[in-house]
C-alpha cells in the first residue's frame, strides 16, 4: 500500500501530520506550566508544514517552481533549526539559549540559493533537506539522552531513540538521494516514514511533559515547600517501621521559636526555618533522612551504617547555635535541643522509637535546652552559648 502512494499525497500527508503534531503541541502549550520549548516545536511544525505546502504547489506550477522551491528549502531549514532549539530547551527549561540564533541558518541557505540556484536541482534540495534533518536529530536525541544525568525521566530513552531513529532514516534518504539510487526506500515510503516519526514524536512530547509534570507534583506531596526538606508523611511511608540494632531517630526543635517569631516575625522565623535546615542537611551522612515534622521541629533516620548517632547529634547542635542571620540581624542565635532514640535490638519499632526520642527532647528542654539528651541519660551538657536574643 505504503509504494502505491504518489508523492503529491505524501506531501499531503506530510503537511497534515505536521499540523496535527502543531495543534497537540500548541494545546499543550497553553495548558501545562511545564511547557517551555513547546511552542517552538510547534512553530517548527507550522513551517515544516509551510515547506510542504509550498513543495506540493512548485510541482503543480511550473512557472513558480523556482521562488517557490527556494522558499521550500528555507523553511526547511528553518524548520529544523526551530526543532532542534525546541528539543534542547525541552530537555532542559533552565538551558540559556537565545532563539533568533535559528534564522542564520535560513538566512544563509536563502544567500546561496539566490547566489548559485542549488534549489532548482532536486537532488541538491533534497539532499540537503535530508542531511540537514539527520544532524538536527542526531544532535537533538544526544542532548535528551546527556540530560537525563540532570532529569531522569523514564519517557527520556524512547524519545532519544526516535529521534535517533528519525536521525538514521534522514541519513538513509539523504545518501540515496545523493547517489541518485534508493536501494533500501522508494522516495514515497522514506517520506511517509519521516511523517510516521514526526507524529510519534509528537506524542512522545506530550508524554515527556506529563512526566515532568507528574514528578513535579510528586515533590510538592513529599517535600516541605519552606525548607525543600522531606515532610512526615514521606518519613513515616519511606522509614522501615521495623528497625535494625543500631538504628536512631533524633527530635530536633528549634529552642524558644515562640519567642523568635514574635520578636522579630514571621519572615524572620521562615529564614532561621530554611537556613538550618539546609545547613544540618548538608552535614548529615548520605544514608539519613532528614524531614521536617511541622513547625520547628525536625526528625532524622540515622541507619546504622550512618555511624554514632550521638556524635551526629553533637554536631548538629553545634552547627546550629554558630549559625548567624545577618538578613536578620548580625546578633541573633539559634539553638536547638535533641532528642535521640537508638533500637537496641532488631525489629524495634519505628512508633517506639519516635516516642523515646521525643521523651528525651522533653528531657533536653527541661534541662535547659541547647543539648543532646538520648532516651536513658543526659549526653553532651550544654555549653556556655550565646543564646538568642528572644530566650
Amino acid at each position: 500500500m505504503i509504494n502505491e502512494l504518489d508523492m503529491p499525497t505524501v506531501l499531503f500527508l506530510q503537511k497534515t501530520s505536521y499540523i496535527a503534531g502543531a495543534l497537540t503541541l500548541g494545546y499543550l502549550r497553553l495548558t501545562s506550566e511545564e511547557s517551555r520549548g513547546v511552542g517552538l516545536l510547534a512553530a517548527s511544525f507550522i513551517v515544516l508544514a509551510g515547506g510542504s505546502t509550498l513543495a506540493g504547489h512548485a510541482e503543480i506550477h511550473p512557472a513558480l517552481y523556482g521562488p517557490l522551491s527556494l522558499i521550500n528549502i528555507v523553511l526547511a531549514v528553518l524548520g529544523y533549526c526551530l526543532l532542534g532549539f525546541a528539543f534542547i530547551v525541552i530537555s532542559n527549561p533552565d538551558r540559556k539559549i537565545n532563539t533568533w540564533l535559528v534564522l542564520i541558518p535560513a538566512a544563509a541557505t536563502l544567500a546561496i540559493g539566490l547566489i548559485t540556484a542549488f534549489h532548482l536541482n532536486n537532488t541538491y534540495r533534497a539532499t540537503t533537506f535530508t542531511f540537514l534533518g539527520c544532524l538536527t536529530m542526531a544532535g537533538t536525541a544526544a542532548v535528551v539522552f546527556l540530560d537525563s544525568y540532570i532529569e531522569p525521566l523514564p519517557i527520556r530513552k524512547l524519545v532519544a531513540a526516535i529521534l535517533a531513529s528519525a536521525s538514521l532514516l534522514a541519513l538513509i534518504m539523504g545518501l540515496e538521494f545523493a547517489f541518485n539510487t534508493f536501494p533500501l526506500l522508494d522516495v514515497a515510503t522514506g517520506f511517509f516514514l519521516m511523517i510516521i516519526s514526526k507524529f510519534v514524536l509528537a506524542i512522545a512530547i506530550v508524554i515527556f511533559i506529563s512526566e515532568r509534570q507528574h514528578i513535579k507534583i510528586k515533590r510538592l506531596a513529599d517535600r516541605d515547600a519552606l525548607t525543600g526538606l522531606y515532610n512526615r508523611r514521606f518519613f513515616n511511608t519511606n522509614v522501615p517501621k521495623q528497625a535494625q540494632e543500631g538504628d536512631a531517630v533524633l527530635y530536633l526543635d528549634i529552642d524558644h521559636f515562640k519567642q523568635l517569631n514574635d520578636r522579630w516575625g514571621h519572615a524572620a522565623g521562615d529564614e532561621v526555618l530554611a537556613t538550618m535546615a539546609q545547613a544540618v542537611q548538608s552535614i548529615l551522612p548520605s544514608s539519613a533522612l532528614f524531614a521536617r515534622q511541622g513547625g520547628e521541629e525536625f526528625i532524622v533516620f540515622l541507619p546504622t551504617n550512618a555511624g554514632n548517632a550521638l556524635l551526629h547529634a553533637e554536631r548538629i547542635r553545634k552547627t546550629v547555635a554558630e549559625l548567624r542571620y545577618p538578613t536578620i540581624a548580625s546578633e541573633i542565635a539559634v539553638t536547638t535541643s535533641i532528642g535521640i532514640a537508638k533500637a537496641t535490638h532488631e525489629g524495634s519499632e519505628l512508633s517506639h522509637l519516635c516516642r523515646e526520642a521525643d521523651r528525651a527532647l522533653y528531657l533536653a528542654k527541661a534541662a535547659g535546652r541547647n543539648r543532646v539528651c538520648d532516651a536513658t541519660q543526659d549526653v553532651f551538657p550544654a555549653k556556655n552559648q550565646n543564646l538568642a536574643r528572644s530566650s
